[in-house]
């Protein structure tokens, strides 16, 4: 009897399991929450090597390249959402928004202190504020299938991301017609003027800036897989072949300088760039390329 008490309690634990097990994965109208583990990765991994500094932004990924200003279209630093419009389509959208705000300073020579006084060790400082500013955006729509605890999916999404970047320079030496070349920042602080005007004794950059927004648009098919760890949690990985064009928007920069011809301060404002565009396709991670869903 005890051996049938415990073959029955087997079988209904057994059967219990695999009722449970075909509750695993969303259903119509859950919603899911995407968290990008990635950065986590790298960061720790950076962290144990001891090649970051612990800093948010190597913790949490970029959504474009500070350098030259370019949209990821795969941001790390995004939100991955899902809709369950039935048990096996789902529509999605990927958002990765950021704005960055840099003011460096540095000091230089005070020249009129110094002109007074040439022991003189007065200073003055020099400014440079950066914004940098820009999103990827991606929507789209998934059909899923799978078998327990793993489901595959294969999707589609349009694309669309965007940037905006702007220097400004200010300096603590002044030009004036007796210091028309004052002391001021090397290329490593400012942007070398790419158009030097002849009648000016010196040109020293005021602001370079996009006059619009670098544009990016595309779309990409995409194939992932999740597994659930739970009935509502999963971790999940997919890669994508993408397609994107980008439109640059036109670059202009503002310098200052001495005209030694009418003895005068003048400002120029000039374009430098028409605007460079580009046109890119290949597998790429875009978006949660290894990441933690919660549905709801």
């Amino acid at each position: 009897m005890t051996v049938l008490l415990l073959v029955a309690a087997t079988i209904v634990t057994f059967a219990q399991a695999e009722k449970e097990a075909q509750d695993f994965g969303p259903k119509a109208g859950d919603v899911g929450l995407g968290i990008d583990i990635v950065p986590i990765f790298d960061y720790v991994g950076k962290l144990l090597n001891n090649s970051v500094n612990g800093s948010l932004n190597q913790f949490a990924g970029e959504t474009w390249d500070v350098n030259t200003g370019d949209a990821f279209m795969n941001p790390t630093a995004s939100i991955l959402v899902k809709y369950m419009v039935t048990d096996n389509i789902a529509a999605r959208a990927n958002i990765g928004i950021q704005h960055r705000f840099t003011k460096t300073l540095e000091y230089r020579q005070d020249d009129a202190a110094v002109f007074l006084d040439p022991l003189s060790e007065k200073e003055v400082i020099d400014t440079r504020i950066s914004n940098r500013s820009g999103a990827a955006i991606s929507l789209g729509a998934e059909y899923r299938r799978g078998y327990k605890r793993i489901q595959g999916y294969l999707g589609a999404d349009l694309l669309y991301g965007f940037t905006k970047n702007a220097d400004r320079y200010s300096y603590g030496n002044k030009i004036t017609d007796i210091n028309q070349t004052p002391s001021r920042p090397g290329a490593g602080f400012i942007v070398t003027p790419p158009v030097v005007n002849g009648d000016w004794t010196q040109t020293y950059v005021l602001e370079h800036y996009n006059q619009g927004h670098n544009q990016f648009l595309g779309v990409d098919l995409r194939l992932g897989v999740e597994f659930f760890l739970a009935s509502n949690l999963s971790l999940g990985g997919e890669v994508a072949y993408y397609m994107y064009g980008k439109m640059g928007a036109q670059e202009w920069m503002k310098t200052e300088g001495w005209n030694a011809t009418t003895g005068q301060l003048e400002e120029r404002i000039e374009t430098i760039s028409p605007g460079n565009n580009a046109f890119e396709l290949g597998t790429n991670n875009i978006g949660g390329k290894l990441y933690m869903m919660f549905y709801f």
